[in-house]
């Protein structure tokens, strides 16, 4: 009928009698249904594992998974085949399930998001964000009427072509933000940058597809229906914002923190995502606003925002928003495009992709960005998806677009896609702005200039001990200590990671929160040791696949010297391992290879002797470092020797030297710097250095096993010149961020008190210049003779949540 489709139902096939009837089981509603979902999941999966060596976008993999089951592989391939497993009365059920997905997936990708941030994006991603939205649409569309007036062309694509142009300058912030997630620049410069003007385009295209679709689902009967459009849109998003909004803050402050979510406020959210899809259904938004809409008002940091966020995202991420994506693909047929549409589309996308790359990098490059960055943004500005698909599929269905249209816009999302990820893999490296050209350690900075050490702090557990180990660490007038804590949050409920800077307060928090807890610690250390501290707390709040790369940038523009992150065991008083995170973990290893300064990895034993505070003890810290040789064993000596200067802290060096070893060069640079040690500490009687000769990896475990109760602290570097003394003991390492001598002094079967400070000087990356399009050579090396220029770091003020902090010089 026209070009409408009936089909008759029976409508009492919903499960299968089952084969034994001599019946197919597809016959049913539900079975069909599960054979799709599982054909789709597994087909999407082989296809991205497939392409993986290509270093494609997951987004790839899926469309071509549909692309696979449909029309333009198995439909052609065996037609009869294709039409068992998705036949024309199943279309509406799986579609119907994709798109219940989907609603309920953008309802958490808002949760995730900023809403201030859409609104107050800063200055520069308010301009790179808006002409980004005007350019790409202004002269896509400008280019698409040339076409019209010159070229004759379909009829129906008469029609599309403004359609197809204007939907080029979309630019959505879940696109954005899951390209960021793959490509793991998320909290890189550029990736926060991507966001936070992805954040403010979002806001203009959801405004605009808003009237847009008011006006257009009512053009036909009028004036006076697209004004009532327009307002019942007004009336419901001030709805959400009004009345729905509060009744989640009353929700919200129901639930104190620490405390579960209850499970009929997780319904009440629920049904409340249902009524706004419902709502915006009836006054012709279509279900994807309302949930939009209230996802932004729910605060994202709330338990209530955090529990939503992860009771969706596995079943709907991974299973019903890919069922959209290969529905998609499956209405795609790629053998009924002409080339006369491929060609005109072509222009339009490619000259959109264009514009948009130029329009991003003229104001960023007008900013602090190079041209490598602006160029690297403007490629994810271009980045399609989701959004793209969903407007595609409502043209389509109403009659928009035609099968060719269709395709061929889904068609040039793979191909942006398939184009962009692996070009910025190869002309983005984010590591090498963690690599400064000049010495950030312990070693070679100046004694006149203060020492700046950056801890980050997972919870209370860590505070104790950290701050002992500041406190030993001589702060004096003369020898100043600046301390940036850097309070590390999981992120749950927002895509985009923040980094906010607390002002100092000299009075302490009241509030019982666990970052309270913290700020009035190290404010309390900070007023004990006024005139010699400094302190300045931040809060980051990150997934921890990405928590190393703020930490790294803080450590960059803070200048810092070392950098002291937890171990991710923590000890119980009866000295068993009480909790461990392997996700911990994994940021540690991350920082062993990407750290800008010198890096120290604090094993806390606190516990087990009951955490007394050095603030208040009577007795002096026995400190010991053991020197085998090479720069970790050296920053380690420089620390120690630092330490010395405590009136209440001992430490003793222990040299461990292999019997029978002669004379080497390593040796003999080993002597000068033991050497200038100790004529640096003749006359302190805190200081004590002895040397004790081991044969092999045996007599070495030994002796260091009888230092492990005499010490509150032990210090050793992490890394160590091959030697005969540690033959067979890396056989038994199993934390390899610690090095062969650290990991033996943290195993818990030693029963040891002592708490331990693995210490890794840092590595001094010189690179290459190179062209826009050559990776950076890079070449690891060991910092020995490098001297400090001793330049100071700028103001302490944060941009939030761009964690870069501002006014620091830059190199």
């Amino acid at each position: 009928m026209g070009n409408h489709t009936l089909l008759c139902h029976d409508a009492s096939k919903i499960q299968s009698d089952g084969l034994w009837r001599h019946q197919s089981p597809l016959l049913g509603t539900v079975p069909l249904l599960l054979m799709q979902l599982t054909l789709i999941s597994v087909t999407s999966k082989m296809v991205e594992y497939c392409l993986r060596p290509l270093q494609q976008s997951i987004i790839v993999s899926q469309i071509l998974g549909g692309m696979v089951l449909g029309p333009s592989f198995l439909g052609r391939a065996s037609k009869s085949l294709a039409l068992t497993i998705f036949p024309l009365r199943g279309t509406m059920i799986i579609e119907t399930v994709a798109t219940f997905g989907l609603m309920f997936f953008l309802f958490a990708i808002a949760v995730k998001m900023d809403a201030k941030m859409m609104l107050r994006p800063g200055r520069m991603g308010f301009s790179i964000g808006l002409s980004a939205l005007i350019f790409s649409f202004f002269v896509p569309v400008a280019i698409a009427f040339t076409l019209k007036a010159y070229i004759v062309m379909d009829p129906f694509l008469v029609k599309a072509l403004p359609i197809i142009a204007g939907t080029q300058s979309l630019t959505s912030f879940t696109v954005i933000a899951c390209l960021l997630a793959e490509l793991k620049i998320v909290n890189t410069e550029v990736g926060n940058l991507a966001i936070s003007s992805s954040m403010f385009c979002d806001l203009l295209g959801i405004s605009l597809e808003a009237a847009l679709f008011a006006v257009f689902e009512t053009q036909e009967i009028g004036f006076v229906a697209s004004f009532g459009a327009i307002s019942s849109t007004i009336s419901l998003v001030l709805t959400i914002i009004f009345i729905i909004r509060p009744i989640l803050l009353i929700i919200v402050d129901l639930t104190s923190e620490g405390e579960m979510v209850k499970e009929f406020h997780f319904f009440i959210v629920i049904l409340s995502v249902l009524v706004c899809g419902l709502v915006s259904e009836y006054i012709g938004q279509h279900y994807f606003l309302g949930p939009i809409v209230l996802g932004l008002v729910l605060p994202d940091t709330s338990p209530l925002g955090a529990i939503v966020v992860s009771k969706l995202d596995t079943f709907v991420s991974g299973l019903l928003y890919p069922t959209f994506l290969t529905v998609s693909g499956l209405k795609t047929n790629i053998f009924s495009v002409q080339f006369e549409t491929m060609w005109i589309t072509g222009i339009i996308v490619a000259s959109s992709c264009l514009v948009k790359v130029i329009a991003v990098m003229v104001p960023a490059m007008f900013g602090s960005a190079t041209m490598q960055e602006a160029f690297v943004l403007g490629l994810i500005m271009n980045a399609k998806g989701i959004h793209e698909l969903i407007i595609y599929n409502l043209c389509f269905d109403d009659g928009v677009l035609t099968d060719q249209g269709f395709t061929m816009l889904v068609i040039s999302v793979l191909m942006v896609m398939a184009a962009l990820t692996p070009l910025i893999r190869v002309l983005y490296d984010p590591s090498s702005q963690y690599h400064p050209p000049r010495s950030m350690s312990i070693q070679h900075s100046k004694d006149d200039i203060e020492l700046k050490v950056l801890v980050c702090i997972h919870n209370e557990y860590n505070v104790p001990t950290i701050i002992n180990l500041l406190q030993i660490s001589h702060a004096a007038p003369e020898t100043p200590l600046a301390i940036i804590v850097l309070i590390l949050i999981q992120i749950v409920g927002r895509s985009a990671p923040m980094l906010v800077a607390h002002r100092p307060h000299r009075a302490l928090d009241r509030s019982s929160s666990q970052s309270s807890h913290i700020c009035n610690a190290f404010q309390h250390y900070e007023m004990v040791n006024e005139g010699a501290v400094t302190v300045q707390i931040f809060t980051n709040t990150s997934p921890y696949s990405a928590m190393h790369d703020d930490i790294c940038r803080v450590a960059v523009d803070k200048r810092a010297n070392l950098l002291i992150v937890p171990f991710h065991k923590q000890w119980a008083i009866d000295g068993s391992i009480e909790k461990m995170s392997r996700n911990i973990q994994a940021m540690n290893v991350k920082l062993v290879d990407k750290a800008p300064c010198s890096l120290g990895i604090l094993v806390d034993r606190g516990p087990i002797k009951g955490s007394v505070s050095f603030l208040s003890s009577q007795f002096a810290y026995q400190v010991v470092v053991i020197f085998i040789g090479g720069a970790d064993d050296v920053e380690s000596l420089a620390y120690g020797a630092r330490m010395a200067c405590n009136p209440t802290v001992m430490v003793t060096v222990i040299r461990f030297l292999l019997l029978g070893n002669g004379w080497s060069r390593e040796r003999k640079h080993d002597d000068d710097i033991i050497s200038n040690c100790l004529r640096n500490n003749v006359g302190n009687e805190r200081f004590l250095y002895r040397e004790e000769y081991v044969r092999d990896g045996i007599g070495m475990a030994a002796a260091i096993r009888c230092l492990e109760d005499r010490f509150d602290l032990i210090i050793v570097g992490r890394n160590h010149p091959q030697s005969p003394i540690f033959y067979g003991l890396d056989m038994w390492s199993e934390c390899r961020e610690l090095g062969v001598i650290g990991d033996m002094l943290a195993a818990p079967n030693t029963g040891s008190t002592a708490s331990v400070l693995v210490i890794q000087q840092q590595r001094l990356w010189k690179s290459i210049k190179h062209s826009m399009f050559k990776a950076k050579s890079k070449r690891d090396l060991a910092i020995h003779d490098v001297p400090d220029d001793g330049v100071k770091g700028g103001s302490d003020h944060v941009a939030v949540p761009i964690p870069k902090l501002q006014g620091s010089s830059k190199r």
